[in-house]
């Protein structure tokens, strides 16, 4: 009795190719039925993630061009600029999740009184 071979486990490319698609269908979705900020919001809080880091590096590198003393205040803001930032891109992207969730909940009342 030989056992079948394992399913191959999705690749980087597929599974980013599978979400592509699926956004595509959704914003392609005329009827407005599915919301497509939910499926969004992990890739638009990492982009968030990606320019705080920027933004936060070119500032604290960028103070010593104005002196050593701006530098040195820039050094130490940069990292706390960066949490704050951070902070609020995560209070920003949970308060349109808690949107959407409330949403999808009277959704489903209206539904469920038909």
């Amino acid at each position: 009795m030989s056992t079948p071979p394992p399913e191959p486990k999705p690749s980087l490319l597929s599974n980013a190719w599978t979400l592509t698609r699926a956004v595509m269908d959704l914003v392609m979705d005329f009827s407005f039925q599915k919301f497509v900020t939910p499926k969004l919001v992990r890739i638009i809080y990492a982009l968030s993630l990606v320019a705080a880091l920027l933004s936060g590096l070119t500032w604290m590198f960028s103070g010593f061009a104005n002196g050593i003393t701006h530098g040195l205040f820039t050094l130490v803001t940069g990292p706390v600029a960066f949490f704050v930032y951070v902070l609020c891109a995560r209070v920003a992207m949970e308060l349109i999740l808690a949107v959407f969730a409330i949403a999808e909940g009277i959704k489903k009342l209206e539904e469920k009184n038909r």
